[in-house]
């Protein structure tokens, strides 16, 4: 092989092998791959939304003016949220909000979920009067491609559409119903055995 052609060869060796790099940097960059909402959480209202619940871990809740809207990737191999695109119309116009990997006092992202806190636009008289309304949503995930969810809202406390509303926390202890039920069983069997005695003391008499 001649100098010439063994530059040639070399050359094309080098631009090949440059090339290759090149086509996997964007795999090993982590870019994400961008997903969108389930078509069918769209449209909707904190208020109006099938699902509440306030997590003090998601956002807390619930709000005098505030409402708070929970994301969530349904799927394992989706991996987590990197970063947000959540749409809202207001009365105002449409207002787009983001959500990244840095908290904030009003959002944040918590792994495969992420959430959000918007104006509930409530009256003096606690009336919806301005609600934002979710249009449309698109994420960047770590995963596989797929779709994301409106997982749960926590309405504002003065709106009063939708289903009602359970706030998470540690359970209230006390009695339960078999623990009262023995205690009255024992006070009962303390009795007639009193009655008992007493009758005795009155045959004795």
């Amino acid at each position: 092989m001649t100098k010439t052609l063994f530059a040639r060869f070399a050359g094309a060796t080098v631009l090949a092998a440059v090339i290759g790099l090149g086509s996997a940097a964007p795999a090993w960059g982590g870019g994400g791959t961008t997903i969108n909402i389930d078509p069918a959480d769209t449209g909707t209202t904190a208020a109006a939304f099938g699902t509440h619940r306030c997590d003090p871990n998601l956002g807390g809740g619930p709000f005098q003016a505030e409402d708070v809207w929970v994301f969530a990737l349904p799927a394992a191999q989706q991996g987590n949220f990197t970063s947000l695109t959540i749409e809202f119309a207001t009365e105002g116009g449409p207002v787009t909000e983001n959500i990244t990997t840095t908290p904030a006092g009003d959002r944040a992202i918590v792994g495969n979920r992420a959430w959000i806190r918007t104006p509930a636009g409530l009256s003096s008289t606690g009336e919806l009067v301005n609600p934002f309304a979710l249009t449309n949503a698109t994420a960047v995930i770590t995963g596989t491609d797929g779709t994301f969810d409106l997982a749960q809202t926590c309405p504002a406390s003065g709106a009063t559409a939708g289903p009602s509303l359970p706030v998470t926390g540690a359970a209230i202890s006390g009695p339960t119903l078999g623990k009262l039920t023995a205690v009255g069983g024992s006070l009962i069997m303390v009795g007639l055995v009193l009655l008992g005695a007493q009758r005795r003391r009155r045959y004795v008499a």
